[in-house]
Formats: structure tokens, sequence, C-alpha cells
């Protein structure tokens, strides 16, 4: 490794120091350097090629962030369930090693991840996407579905509803109506449009109701 960065800008020797640590623990999980490119690590796998790079960007420079840039070049012939797959562990192993890398804004336009949801917190090792195994029951269904069944999407589905503190009956997801039940503190929950209507026009659900000072305190603000 060389203590500067792939414009010719010198990294000083604390930050350097990290960047070396991140490479004995890429060394131990599969990587070798570059003898072309330093600071520029390789992992051949069956699939393709993984890359973590350490020699800093135009809009990250390595001192700002000395965590590795992560990227790779996969062959088109493998599934890309598989490639999201594969990608998702590399990732993880890195992080659970010691060596936790970033992505840039690119690799979410690969075409691994066209038309995929994707939840990432790469501070806490996070990264959520389908790779091939069922969302709801975890089956191994190796392909680019989320869901192993029609049933299983259902309970998937059903299980993020929302229940109406009315009724106690799920509410369609996007369809709750979020209302209040104190202004001071803010409280709030969620229901039914046409358990909202229950609540204000009768009686029946006197704890879901703030008190009329309440009610008249917060409309004059």
């Amino acid at each position: 490794m060389k203590a500067i960065d792939k414009f010719g800008n010198a990294i000083y020797p604390k930050k350097f120091s990290k960047l070396k640590e991140n490479g004995k623990f890429l060394v131990a999980n599969g990587y070798f350097e570059s003898k072309n490119k330093p600071n520029l690590f390789c992992k051949r796998i069956p699939q393709g090629w993984f890359y973590a790079d350490m020699r800093g960007t135009e809009e990250v420079p390595i001192w700002k962030d000395t965590r590795p840039l992560f990227y790779w070049k996969l062959n088109s012939e493998t599934p890309k369930w598989e490639r999201r797959r594969l990608i998702k562990k590399e990732l993880v192993d890195l992080f659970s090693i010691g060596c936790p890398c970033r992505l840039s804004f690119y690799a979410y336009r690969s075409e691994e991840f066209e038309y995929t949801n994707v939840f990432i917190d790469e501070n806490a090792g996070i990264f959520m996407w389908d790779d091939g195994y069922c969302r709801f029951c975890g089956k191994d269904c190796q392909c680019e579905s989320s869901f192993c069944s029609k049933e299983c999407e259902e309970k998937y589905e059903n299980a993020l509803k929302t229940p109406c503190e009315v009724c106690n009956n799920k509410i369609d997801l996007f369809k709750e109506v979020r209302h209040h039940i104190s202004y001071s503190p803010e409280k709030v929950v969620f229901v039914h449009a046409s358990c909202h209507t229950k609540i204000h026009i009768t009686n029946e659900f006197p704890h879901l109701k703030p008190s009329k000072d309440e009610i008249e305190r917060f409309y004059k603000k």
C-alpha cells in the first residue's frame, strides 16, 4: 500500500494506518492488492470480481471516509437474484470482521438492482433487498420474486397493516387515518376512515377524544 490517493495526494499517517488496517482485514477475507493500482483490493469469485477501493474519489477523498468503496463486476450469466445475494453476503461479511464498506450512488443504478426495493444502513451493516429468499417465510426460492407463493405475499402484506384503534381490524396499507387522542402532549392513533367518523359523531369512544378544553386551546393556537 502507498500513502497517496489515486490523484497523487499524500495521505496523512493517521489516516493511512486505518487504511492499512482495512487492508489486513481484506487480505484475510480473500482479497489481494492490485500490482498496478496501489490501495485497490480485488477478490476473484466464480461469478466474477469484487473490489474494495481505498484510493479515494473526487467526490469523497479517502481522508474524509477511510472505508473502502465497494463495487463489483459479476457475470451477466449469473441470475440477478444470485448476484444480489453474493453482494449482500460480502458486505455483511466485511462489516462483521471490522471492515465496513461504503457504496456509491451508482451502485444502486446497476442492473442488479433494477426494479428492486433497497434499504441500507451502512453504519449498522444492514443491507436489505430481494436476494432469492422469500420475504415472509425465508424459503430459498432462488428466483426474482420477493415471495415463494401468493399466500406468503398476502401474509407479508397483512403483517405490515396497522390495526385500527377502534375496531382492531387491520387497515389497508396507505388507508390509515391519523387521529389525535391528545394534543398536549401529542398522541396519535391510526383508524379506519369510517371509524374516524364514528369517533367524532358519536359518544361511543370517549377514551379516544381529547377534552373540550384541550381542543379549544389547540384551535386557538
